[in-house]
């Protein structure tokens, strides 16, 4: 099943997949992509808050109780939220890693906390949902009432003598209300590119997606050498 995403580049919006209707660009670009080839293209774990994860199914409680002893399963039994982030970002860095091995892009996953390699590019990003106020939040599992839809925000840069400036900033002066993730904002000066993972495999997204962000890497490589 294919899926509708955007994407945003730095004030670009391009809209649509060829299922879901043309593109549609607006706005201008200001942030130079990456230029020079890359020897490696290295991943790093993309951000999800873990904090206040609403569970769901019949071993929602024993976790809650005896947290950790239970995973996923047939059943529908729940896996504690430091599990399910957990199992997302590792599925979403090493999906983008295998994706780009395919295409014959030496690709490696960062570490966090791994200083930076003096060059190559760095693919980074975060996971967000937007609230009923419109409001972009860095995403929480389980986010309101158990919605699924996620959306990826990504990066691709050319790592040198400057580290990549942040590719977004927490809003400390909204109000969060009750709603678990805090208020960010994308940095306008970071070539971002933004896709929807709606539907409730996430499992499955989070591979489509994957798969997307590796074609644009592959893309760039290809413009680049």
């Amino acid at each position: 099943m294919r899926h509708c995403f955007s994407v945003l580049f730095a004030g670009v919006v391009v809209a649509g997949l060829a299922a879901c209707g043309g593109a549609k660009v607006t706005g201008t670009g200001a942030v130079a992509a990456p230029t020079a080839a890359p020897t490696t293209v290295y991943v790093t774990d993309f951000d999800l808050d873990a904090s206040q994860v609403q569970q769901s199914g019949p071993g929602s409680l024993i976790n809650r109780v005896r947290p950790g002893i239970i995973g996923s399963g047939p059943l529908g039994i729940a896996r504690t939220p430091e599990q399910q982030a957990r199992d997302l970002v590792d599925l979403m860095a090493n999906s983008i890693v295998d994706d780009l091995h395919k295409d014959g892009i030496a690709a490696e996953r960062m570490a966090p906390g791994v200083p930076l390699p003096v060059s190559g590019w760095l693919v980074r990003g975060v996971f967000l949902q937007v609230d009923a106020g419109n409001r972009v939040r860095r995403a929480a599992l389980g986010f309101g009432a158990g919605a699924t839809d996620l959306q990826v925000a990504t990066s691709i840069d050319q790592l040198g003598a400057a580290a990549p400036q942040p590719l977004y900033t927490v809003d400390t002066n909204a109000q969060s209300g009750k709603l678990p993730g805090a208020v960010v904002t994308l940095n306008p000066y970071v070539a971002a590119a933004r896709f929807v993972m709606a539907g409730k495999d996430l499992d499955r997204n989070a591979k489509d997606t994957a798969a997307k962000i590796a074609d644009q890497v592959k893309t760039r490589v290809a413009a680049a050498q």
